[in-house]
Parts: structure tokens; C-alpha cells; sequence
């Protein structure tokens, strides 16, 4: 777990390889509650991965959050559920499976 604070962001020194991260094999995945989403859009990493208009998944969250990828808002969705947003084919409507861990 890597969590930005007010003064220090782990993340920070990939900034200047995200705009290059396609070429250089980069992949960088980002996880967070929308609730409070479009406040976490102020932060650098996330301010420049919007930039670039990377991939996203968005699942289930209240409208009221405003647009985090593009101008695709959050809305209440069944379990599974999610809008995937790409420069390529727009927002696309999937579904995601989940399979429990094997102990």
C-alpha cells in the first residue's frame, strides 16, 4: 500500500515517465474509493494520468462526483459492473469477474 500525503507522494518519481510509460513498458495501477474521487484529482499523479487521457475503470459511485474520466460521471451500477473509459473506443460498458484467491 503507497498512500500520498499532504507533503510527500511515493509516487512522485514516476511522473516524469508517465507521458513515456507506453514506450518504456510502464504500467501503473491506481485504486481508490469514489467517494472523494474528484477531490483525489488535484493530486499530481492523478492530475497528469488524466492529462494523458489513460485507460480507466470506473465502477459503481454517486453522480454527485462529477465526470473522473472524460466526461463520464459515476452512477449506481449492479455488482460487477463498471464503465471502461479509453481514448480509443470511449466509454464501454463491461462487465468484471472475480474468482476468490487459492489458499
Amino acid at each position: 500500500d503507497l498512500v500520498a500525503g499532504a507533503s510527500v507522494n511515493p509516487l512522485q518519481p514516476l511522473l516524469e515517465f508517465l507521458p513515456q510509460a507506453r514506450d518504456i513498458g510502464l504500467h501503473l495501477v491506481i485504486t481508490r474509493r469514489i467517494g472523494g474521487a474528484s477531490r483525489a484529482m488535484f493530486d499530481p499523479i492523478i492530475a497528469r494520468i488524466r492529462e494523458l487521457a489513460s485507460p480507466g475503470i470506473m465502477m459503481s459511485g454517486p453522480r454527485e462526483e462529477g465526470p473522473l474520466f472524460g466526461t463520464v460521471k459515476p452512477q449506481i451500477l449492479p455488482p460487477g459492473r463498471a464503465w471502461m473509459i479509453t481514448r480509443k473506443h470511449g466509454s464501454r460498458l463491461v462487465q468484471l469477474a472475480w474468482t476468490p484467491p487459492t489458499n
